[in-house]
């Protein structure tokens, strides 16, 4: 992890932000924190608590006073400053600084704000239709606010896992078990990893829908032979290994799930790392810090880890 780590450090910039194809981005900036931060790298502590510590300050600087976290002009508003949230409660929860919890505190009050109905959530900031991927994503932020002590409505959590199970395409149904990005619709390997992580971390990890997607997931690569789209595989990878890790504590089936899992999934990304350090994908840095969550979750420094 060291080269990959390095790679990040070096390219991060005197602002504390990476640049990539479309400038700047609170998203990226969310994600790569939270690969510092899951290998043992606090704000102002370890080799790389200054590289933190700017990111957390371009974080900072860009938090709007109704609490969005984003630059403007990335696109999919929601889900880059749901990385952006979720970076500022992992780094609060392990660091307890002041300047990162009145920010914190706006975001998640933003989130909460913009659930419609359904209790889904979609790219603008705003109460509107639903999908999967943004409401999995404003969860994981939830969670990781409340587990680092932030006043979160148990309310918002409900509606939103309640959304979720709706886009469980359950076999009961005569289904394959998966997830859909809205409900109604087929199952993909990258929905229903984000389906099973939301699951897991809101405390369902005996759901029946967890079990089926678990099975859905080990027929993928890099356990078995069915792949998806290249766009989304460290995406996927970065849920399935969350949801897989939690998995543990279901049972026996979920404990040799992961014990598959775990050394599949680190040879796949072994291999693919260049000898920079850094992995290749779309979204500029994004493959690089997702795999170095993954690499490190079971070190267990985020809270949003720790089962």
């Amino acid at each position: 992890m060291s080269t990959g780590l390095h790679y990040l450090a070096a390219s991060q910039r005197s602002d504390g932000s990476w640049n990539g194809a479309s400038g700047p981005s609170t998203g990226i900036v969310g994600i790569c924190t939270i690969a510092f931060l899951a290998t043992g790298h606090v704000p102002g502590s370890g080799t790389y608590g200054a590289v933190v510590s700017r990111a957390l300050g371009y974080l900072l600087s860009k938090a709007q006073p109704n609490g969005l976290l984003y630059c403007g002009g990335e696109g999919h508003t929601m889900y880059y400053y749901g990385l952006a949230t979720l970076a500022l409660a992992e780094a609060w929860g392990q660091s307890q600084q002041p300047e990162l919890r009145d920010a914190l505190s706006r975001a998640v009050t933003l989130i909460c704000d913009c659930q419609n109905v359904r209790g889904g959530w979609r790219y603008e900031p705003v109460i509107a239709d639903d999908d999967l991927s943004c409401t999995v994503m404003m969860l994981m932020a939830l969670r990781a606010a409340a587990d680092a002590g932030m006043d979160v409505p148990q309310e918002v959590i409900r509606s939103g896992i309640s959304y979720v199970t709706s886009c469980h395409n359950g076999r009961g149904q005569g289904l394959d078990g998966g997830f859909a990005y809205m409900p109604g619709q087929p199952s993909g390997f990258a929905r229903t990893a984000a389906g099973v992580a939301s699951l897991q971390l809101a405390g369902n990890d005996r759901a029946g829908e967890v079990a089926e997607s678990v099975d859905y997931l080990l027929g993928f690569q890099p356990l078995g032979t069915r792949s998806e789209d290249d766009n989304v595989t460290f995406y996927g990878w970065y849920y399935a290994t969350m949801g897989l890790y939690q998995a543990q504590s279901a049972g026996p089936w979920g404990r040799r799930a992961w014990a598959a899992w775990y050394p599949a999934m680190t040879r796949s990304l072994r291999s693919a790392q260049a000898s920079d350090g850094h992995w290749t994908g779309p979204h500029d840095q994004f493959p690089t810090a997702t795999a170095l969550i993954m690499l490190s979750i079971p070190c267990r420094y985020l809270p949003i880890s720790q089962r």
